[in-house]
């Protein structure tokens, strides 16, 4: 071979190297920079042990006694406050007419242990019991329900709260939880038993009453001047929440338990279904006697009938008394966000489009007449996506169906790069993104945790009419 040509091959060759060794060397700092931020394992030698009983309940709603499901005969179910580093062990008892499991949103949990049917254990039957057993390895606000028929046991009532506490838990002098629940109910104020797969509401079931705790239109009692941590959890099955403080000092420290490197505007923040928002509040001094309303003022263009659309009063608040010393520590961040901004540059490693489909048969069959589908297939069908642990993936989702989705993955923590083309930054992790109506979401992960995990959109009505699919993490 002459000379020059090895001179080129040579060059070319060493380009090549460069190029790859390049683009190796980046998602290695993604890599690096997701194992900094979720920090150490932590093993406290603790044991937590709690019981949970999933069973039909009566409770009084605008008057009325109404049948809802619940855990341990409270709406919402308990709260769980455990160390991050305890063991945990849960004991569910199932006295419903139907299977159940318990899912842990939000937490890394060992796979055997995530509550999805057929896929990571089997169902609880009615009389039967399942312990669930694993080490919370990340502080935050998570939240637990069923994954089986998601969208009638949410909606009936079986979710609560699971906290794991962290440094800053006893600087505040309220730590409180909001659950935000929507509940669709007849004029007599039972609840809505259209759960029939075939006539499921393809824009998602949308309530009448909007809840906080179970409560609707709520009021509660605070001191001018009180520092107060403010847990928002969403489990509603489709309806999404924007919420406004009035004129009180607010801002968002954590998304999906992930405390955020820069505090949020709470104004501007959209909480779908399965997110969680901590909201440092502050009440100012000068309002001691006044009340304030707190607004959700997101608009649903999908309601219709009885329907909520927005916006609306769900809470009022009373200013009584005052504290003798306010609270004034800085707002806590995660010091250790990293910086994806350039993952953009990598190419998609997979892209899933998000659609519909009409079953014929439906006309003859008591099969649904739309589907929700993942790349043309819905749940049952799907091809698995393989992922090796450790490795960093750019995902895109694209929405082709005029309806929004709340974009959940079981097992993961992401970063959103991009919404509809359009880079962003955002200074946190999550575990749930809405795509919006007709666009595309581009998104960062490294998996952390081995297994095959559901992810599916967590409109619920949409996950049970098809829109699910799983990813396999191996070494």
């Amino acid at each position: 071979m002459p000379l020059f040509v090895l001179l080129i091959a040579s060059l070319l060759f060493g380009i090549s190297s460069l190029a790859n060794s390049a683009e190796k060397t980046g998602t290695q700092t993604y890599v690096e920079g997701f194992q900094t931020f979720l920090g150490s394992s932590v093993d406290t030698g603790q044991v937590r042990a709690f019981n949970l009983t999933a069973s039909p309940i009566e409770i009084m709603q605008d008057g009325e006694t109404v049948t809802r499901w619940a855990y341990n005969g409270q709406l919402p179910g308990p709260i769980l406050r455990v160390q991050k580093g305890d063991r945990v062990q849960v004991t569910l008892t199932n006295q419903l007419p139907q299977n159940t499991t318990i899912h842990w949103h939000g937490v890394r949990v060992p796979n055997a242990m995530d509550g999805v049917p057929f896929l990571t254990q089997i169902p609880v039957k009615p009389g039967k019991s399942f312990t669930y057993d694993f080490v919370p390895q990340d502080a935050g606000t998570y939240w637990f329900h069923p994954h089986v028929r998601g969208h009638e046991q949410l909606e009936r009532g079986l979710y609560g709260t699971l906290i794991v506490e962290d440094e800053f838990e006893g600087k505040y002098d309220q730590d409180l939880v909001w659950m935000l629940d929507d509940v669709l109910t007849e004029d007599d104020g039972s609840l809505d038993e259209d759960f029939d797969f075939k006539f499921l509401d393809t824009g998602g079931r949308l309530g009448n009453i909007i809840t906080i705790n179970g409560e609707n239109t709520p009021k509660f009692t605070f001191k001018a001047g009180e520092r107060i941590r403010l847990r928002i959890v969403n489990p509603s099955n489709a309806r999404n929440y924007r919420l406004s403080f009035a004129n009180l000092p607010s801002a968002i420290i954590a998304v999906d338990g992930n405390l955020v490197g820069e505090p949020q505007q709470v104004e501007i923040f959209d909480i779908v279904p399965g997110n969680r928002v901590d909201i440092d509040l502050t009440i100012p001094e000068n309002l001691e006697g006044q009340s304030v309303h707190i607004a959700n003022t997101f608009f649903h263009r999908e309601a219709s009938g009885s329907a909520l659309e927005g916006p609306q009063t769900i809470a009022k608040i009373s200013i009584v008394g005052k504290v003798a010393k306010p609270k004034t520590f800085p707002l806590p961040v995660h010091t250790a966000v990293p910086d994806w901004t350039n993952a953009l540059n990598e190419k998609p490693d997979f892209i899933f489009d998000f659609d519909t489909a009409f079953d014929i048969s439906s006309l003859w069959t008591n099969k649904a007449f739309v589907s929700f589908t993942i790349n043309n297939k819905v749940f049952g069908d799907h091809d698995i996506t393989q992922l090796k642990n450790n490795k960093f993936y750019r995902m895109r989702f694209n929405n082709g169906t005029g309806l929004y989705h709340p974009v959940h993955i079981h097992g993961v923590f992401f970063k959103v790069l991009a919404r509809d083309g359009v880079p962003v930054n955002e200074p946190y992790f999550r575990d749930t993104a809405l795509l919006d109506y007709d666009g595309s979401l581009d998104i960062g992960v490294v998996p952390a945790d081995l297994g095959e995990w559901l992810s599916h959109c967590h409109l619920l009505e949409h996950a049970a009419l098809g829109m699910k699919s799983t990813i396999n993490v191996t070494d």
